[in-house]
């Protein structure tokens, strides 16, 4: 009999970024001591929900979120907790802006643990939404019982002064290990083997910032004719992304993947991460390429917790000319200092990021609520 049965709940359908993160956890913990179960707004079954099920989870969906709708939510959180309350000892919500809406209910259905989780830091994309989720989380704190943050960062813009555990957005290094034969291979593939290849692994979003990473790579061509731009993602900015790649003359030196299940073999070969990110709560993206020993550059909107290889931040103020000179100069870290490249696991664990050590650490936390 599990130890400790848990309902982590996500405010809409992950791909990516969030999802990520808590099946990496689930995959490094033992099961027999904790049951992870899922409730997600937004119908249509993804790659996610495979994946936990193949743990032996249980997925529970609802209609994707609206702002319009907020009642109708609480009535699903209503119907929810009424049916599955003694199911449950810990409730663990990764979308802190429902918070108002979820935890009351839970604490009335009395679930003892009522945990939030931060992975960002800021309230929002845009200023509206953003000064709606400040409004909404300031009504929620007295039903908050214990808190996350993904790292300092995300943890202090929710908490504030109040305290927090951090549980970094770790991965399992070995599996991101450097290997010249895979970077070779992939090189080879895609044309690519003689080329100075331009990464961005992310949600094609405002946040991600790939329009002014495309407007970068621009520049990137004037000091580096040979080289080529790699985007490994998808979203709601792919048409906006496409035309300006267009409107650039780009078309032919940039390569839209997509989702893919082989990130890690890409990372292999790629010469630097270019991360223009608005924001920022620990982007596992920049994990995963350091983790193989892959340049990267910053925004410094990204907290330079995430950095173990001594990597450039540079402020989105900064000229497009400086991001590229900066880019080209990180690409270039091994071929001019004579060093071959490696893997930074060693580093990355050092840091907090072995997901092993934190997935046990999460395991006890569950453990020790009960």
């Amino acid at each position: 009999m599990c130890e400790a049965r848990v309902l982590e709940i996500i405010g809409k359908r992950p791909v990516g970024g969030v999802g990520t993160v808590m099946l990496n956890y689930q995959r490094h913990m033992n099961m027999e001591r904790v049951q992870m179960d899922y409730l997600i707004f937004g119908e249509q079954e993804e790659t996610f929900d495979k994946e936990v099920k193949k743990l032996g989870s249980r997925v529970y969906t609802y209609p994707a979120l609206s702002g319009r709708q907020m009642g109708q939510t609480k009535k699903y959180f209503e119907q929810f907790f009424s049916e599955h309350h003694s199911e449950y000892d810990i409730v663990h919500l990764h979308a802190p802006y429902i918070a108002f809406l979820c935890l009351p209910v839970a604490a009335k259905y009395g679930i003892s643990h009522r945990i939030v989780h931060s992975h960002a830091t800021v309230y929002a994309e845009s200023k509206g939404k953003a000064v709606r989720n400040r409004m909404l989380w300031s009504i929620s704190q007295k039903y908050i019982t214990d808190r996350i943050g993904c790292s300092q960062a995300a943890g202090a813009f929710l908490f504030g002064k109040k305290d927090y555990t951090v549980l970094k957005n770790a991965i399992c290094c070995d599996e991101y290990a450097y290997n010249e034969t895979a970077r070779n291979e992939i090189r080879t593939q895609y044309q690519a083997k003689d080329k100075l290849v331009i990464g961005n692994v992310g949600r094609f979003s405002q946040q991600k910032n790939q329009m002014y990473l495309v407007d970068i790579f621009s520049e990137i061509r004037k000091i580096h004719k040979d080289s080529v731009l790699w985007l490994v993602g998808d979203g709601e900015l792919r048409p906006q992304i496409v035309e300006k790649i267009k409107q650039l003359g780009l078309i032919n030196s940039v390569k839209i993947f997509g989702m893919v299940d082989n990130t890690g073999e890409l990372y292999q070969a790629m010469d630097v991460m270019v991360m223009p990110s608005l924001f920022e709560g620990l982007p596992m993206t920049g994990v995963e390429a350091q983790a193989c020993g892959l340049p990267c550059v910053f925004s410094d909107t990204i907290t330079r917790e995430v950095d173990v290889m001594g990597s450039p931040f540079l402020s989105l103020e900064e000229s497009k000319a400086e991001w590229a000179k900066t880019a080209v100069r990180a690409a270039g870290r091994y071929k001019d200092n004579g060093k071959a490249r490696r893997s930074f696991g060693k580093e990355l664990a050092e840091h907090g990021f072995d997901i092993r050590v934190e997935a046990e650490r999460l395991e006890e936390m569950y453990v020790g609520m009960m």
